[in-house]
C-alpha cells in the first residue's frame, strides 16, 4: 500500500507540536514497543537495551521499565553521561531507577535480544569508534536486534551509513515512516519496518515529503476493453544492439510485449537479425529504418554503444517530441555530449532517464559515492538539470520529476543481474505506449519489475539465480493479478 514518508525535520515538527499539546509520545512509544516485544518473546528472554542520552534513549528506557515490570530480565547499557540526558530522557531515567533498574557500563554478550535505542533520527555525525566497535561485537555475537525508530548509525533521511551502523532484524519506527529505511543501505539495516503512529490524529500529519510507492490496484489506463485492437496499445520503437550486444534490445522488446505494448519494433545497430525465435512477434530492422518509422514512444540505449552513429541516433530522438526512455548507453552518450544534455533539457515532453548509480554519477559529473550518500538529492538534481523524469536504480529505486518524489517499495537482491535494466526500460516504455504518463509509467514499471522479483523469491528464498528473462514473466503475473479499482 502506498504511504507517506517523512524526513527528520517534518517528523520533529509533528513531535514538537503534539508534545506542546500535551501528548506523552515517549510514554506511548515505550509502551507500544514493550507490548510488541512481550507478544513475541518469552519472559525468559534476556534483554539488553542500548541507550543514549537523547530522546531515543528515553524511548529505550521506557521499554526497559515496562519489560522489567512484566517479569523480564532486563539490563540497560547506557552510553554517555546521564548529565547530558535530554529532559524527557532524564525523566525516563528517574522512572527506571524507581523501578529498581540500574545502568551497566560494561557490555555483556550473554543476552538473547538487543533493543537499540542509542541514536535516533537526529544523528548528524559519524558514530564514535568505541560505539562502532560495540556494533561489531553485537553483530558477531549473533544476538537479535530490534531498533527503535531507526537503526543506530543509519541516516533517517538518506539511508546512508554514518561510519558504522547496527543491523536490525526489525525496526519499530515512530510517528511516521522514514525515507532512510527504504533506500540505499536502509533495507539491509532496517529489516522489517513497522510503523507506530502513537495515536496521533490523522489531521495532525501534513502531506508526506515523499512516498513509498506500493500500488495495490491496476491503473485505470491499463484496463482493457473488448472493442480494442493492437493499435489501441501503442507502437514502441527500440534503438540499440551494437555488434555483439543484440541481446539487450531483444530483452527490452520481449518485456514490452509481455507487459502489453501493441507493437514493438527493434532497430539494431549491428547486423540486423531476421527474427527473434523466442519472441517472433518483435519486428526487427536496422536502427536507421526504425528511426524512419512512426512510433508512439521510444526506448534508446540497450546495447547501443557510444559510436558516432549511436550519438546521431540519440540526438535525432532528443529532437523529436514523442515520449522517450533513455537507458544504459543512451545515458552514457548523454553524459558525454553537452549539446545533447541541452536538447534533453529543452524537450517539450520530458524524457525518462533510468541510470544506475555509476551512470547517475557520470550525468552529474561527480563520484558514485556522492550519489549513494544521498540518493534522493541526486535524483532530484538530475531531474532539475535534465528536465526529465528520473529513475535512479538501486536498493530503494528513487523515481522523481521536478515536483514529486517516491521510493519504490518492491524488489530484492535477486535483481542484481545482467539484463534487468534492459527489461525495466522495456516495461516502462510499454506502459507509456498504453497511455500512462511518463511519471506514472516510471513508478509503476519499477514497481512491477521489483514485485516480479519478490514473487519469484517466494519460490527461491536465497534470491540466487534470477534471470532477466524470468523476471519478465513474473512481472506479467503481478500485473494481471492486480484488482481493478
Amino acid at each position: 500500500m502506498t504511504h507517506d514518508l517523512y524526513n527528520s525535520k517534518t517528523t520533529r515538527h509533528i513531535e514538537q507540536t503534539q508534545v506542546a499539546a500535551g501528548a506523552q509520545l515517549m510514554v506511548r512509544a515505550g509502551l507500544a514497543a514493550a507490548q510488541w516485544v512481550a507478544a513475541r518473546f518469552p519472559q525468559e528472554t534476556r534483554v539488553v537495551v542500548l541507550v543514549g542520552p537523547g530522546n531515543n534513549g528515553g524511548d529505550g528506557l521506557t521499554v526497559a521499565r515496562h519489560l522489567k515490570e512484566g517479569g523480564y530480565k532486563v539490563r540497560v547499557h547506557y552510553l554517555g553521561s546521564s548529565r547530558a540526558a535530554s529532559a524527557p530522557t532524564a525523566r525516563a531515567l528517574e522512572l527506571w531507577h524507581r523501578a529498581g533498574g540500574t545502568l551497566d557500563d560494561s557490555w555483556d554478550e550473554h543476552n538473547d535480544l538487543v533493543i537499540d535505542a542509542l541514536f535516533g533520527i537526529g544523528l548528524s555525525r559519524d558514530v564514535p569508534e568505541t560505539v562502532a566497535n560495540l556494533f561489531t561485537r553485537i553483530e558477531t555475537s549473533g544476538q537479535k536486534v530490534i531498533a527503535l525508530d531507526i537503526p543506530s548509525g543509519l541516516d533517517a533521511d538518506t539511508g546512508a551509513i554514518r561510519g558504522k551502523a547496527l543491523h536490525a532484524h526489525t525496526t519499530l519506527t515512530f510517528i511516521g515512516d522514514k525515507p532512510g529505511l527504504h533506500t540505499a543501505e536502509g533495507q539491509d539495516y532496517g529489516g522489517q519496518v513497522l510503523v507506530f503512529n502513537l495515536d496521533i490524529p490523522a489531521n495532525a500529519f501534513p502531506t508526506g515529503d515523499l512516498q513509498l510507492y506500493q500500488p495495490d490496484t491496476l491503473p485505470p489506463k491499463l484496463q482493457r476493453y473488448q472493442a480494442s485492437h493492437k493499435g489501441s496499445y501503442g507502437t514502441l520503437g527500440i534503438l540499440g544492439g551494437a555488434a555483439g550486444m543484440a541481446g539487450a534490445p531483444l530483452l527490452a522488446g520481449r518485456a514490452a510485449l509481455r507487459l502489453g505494448a501493441g507493437k514493438v519494433r527493434v532497430g539494431l545497430l549491428g547486423s540486423a537479425l531476421a527474427v527473434d525465435l523466442v519472441a517472433p512477434e518483435l519486428m526487427l530492422t536496422t536502427a536507421r529504418e526504425t528511426l524512419n518509422q512512426s512510433h508512439d514512444v521510444w526506448l534508446a540505449g540497450p546495447g547501443l554503444g557510444q559510436s558516432p552513429e549511436a550519438i546521431d541516433l540519440v540526438a535525432g530522438l532528443l529532437g523529436r517530441q514523442e515520449p522517450l526512455v533513455l537507458d544504459a548507453d543512451g545515458l552514457n552518450v548523454l553524459s558525454s555530449q553537452p549539446e545533447l544534455a541541452r536538447l534533453c533539457a529543452e524537450r517539450h515532453v520530458p524524457a525518462i532517464l533510468t541510470p544506475h548509480p555509476a551512470e547517475a554519477a557520470r550525468l552529474l559529473a561527480c563520484p558514485t559515492s556522492q550519489v549513494q550518500q544521498d540518493r534522493l538529492e541526486a535524483a532530484q538534481e538530475l531531474a532539475q538539470r535534465y528536465q526529465a523524469v528520473i529513475v535512479l536504480k538501486g536498493s530503494g529505486t528513487v523515481v522523481c520529476d521536478n515536483k514529486c518524489v517516491s521510493i519504490n517499495g518492491s524488489g530484492n537482491a535477486a535483481l542484481a543481474a545482467a539484463g534487468q535494466g534492459d527489461i525495466l526500460g522495456g516495461m516502462i516504455a510499454a506502459l507509456i505506449a498504453q497511455g500512462m504518463s511518463s511519471l506514472e509509467a516510471a513508478k509503476f514499471g519499477v514497481f512491477l519489475h521489483g514485485a516480479g522479483a519478490d514473487l519469484w523469491r517466494q519460490e527461491f528464498a536465497a534470491a540466487i539465480g534470477l534471470t532477466a528473462s524470468e523476471t519478465i514473466d513474473y512481472a506479467r503475473k503481478i500485473l494481471n493479478r492486480l484488482p481493478t479499482e
